[in-house]
């Protein structure tokens, strides 16, 4: 594995613009460096971006941390640095809907903050101001996904709809009430970067896609235990579903 740690050499870039992967715990970067083999890594203020290519095309992955800013740092980056097409956040969150299970996936339509709360100046529940009241991820890459699920003679159960975004590991009852009472009970999944990676996406025009897979459900029993035990299969299954997505020709 080589490694490279000044700007310049991060900045050599091919003619196609290569795609981003963001995930934000090293149990998930490992899983997507399983399925993507062979990669140069880089250590550009102190994050952790790994380049690697599927035939032509290049690949950029970004362990981004845990948490909002840490993901809206390393989204800062990558757009600096790589110019991606396109950016995929892949990797676990928990389930917040009756009926769902570990090992579903969620991919999104809309995310929202659930932890923003300035209704008393007129904005609605969630919204920051001067941004929009969520943020949509890209119609076309989840057309591209929809097919190659279609195409999988087992595909995991897929949640669409809102997907929200906290920097709290949602695990208590008051936790969740308060959520799906100010989003009437249309939050599908919580996690904890993907509402940064979105707004960040937004503001620079950049396509962007959620993929996820349910580590815990909190709303039955101890999603505390289930997220320790589970995140790693959550983990390996949304890198896999990425591998299937890029090796059918994304964009």
């Amino acid at each position: 594995m080589e490694r490279y740690t000044n700007k310049a050499a991060v900045r050599i870039l091919s003619k196609m613009k290569p795609i981003a992967i963001v995930t934000a715990m090293p149990e998930e970067r490992r899983a997507l460096l399983d399925v993507f083999s062979g990669h140069k890594e880089y250590v550009h203020y102190n994050t952790r971006m790994f380049e690697t290519a599927l035939g032509a095309q290049r690949i950029i992955i970004a362990e981004s941390g845990v948490g909002k800013v840490n993901a809206a740092c390393t989204l800062a980056l990558l757009l600096s640095d790589f110019e991606p097409r396109c950016v995929i956040n892949t990797g676990s969150a928990g389930g917040l809907q009756p009926g769902q299970e570990i090992l579903d996936i969620v991919v999104p339509e809309e995310v929202v903050y659930t932890d923003v709360d300035v209704t008393p100046l007129g904005f609605a529940y969630g919204q920051i101001l001067g941004s929009p009241p969520r943020f949509t991820t890209s119609p076309e890459l989840r057309a591209q996904l929809d097919a190659v699920l279609a195409g999988m003679k087992d595909p995991p159960v897929c949640h669409r709809g809102l997907l929200g975004s906290a920097d709290s590991f949602i695990h208590t009852r008051s936790q969740i009430e308060s959520i799906q009472a100010n989003f009437a009970h249309q939050v599908q999944c919580v996690e904890m970067e993907g509402g940064a990676i979105a707004h960040v996406c937004s503001r620079f025009g950049v396509p962007l896609l959620i993929l996820r897979a349910l580590s815990d459900t909190p709303d039955r029993g101890d999603n505390k235990v289930d997220f320790k035990v589970f995140l790693a299969q959550a983990a390996e299954m949304s890198a896999r579903i990425c591998l299937r997505l890029l090796q059918g020709g994304l964009l």
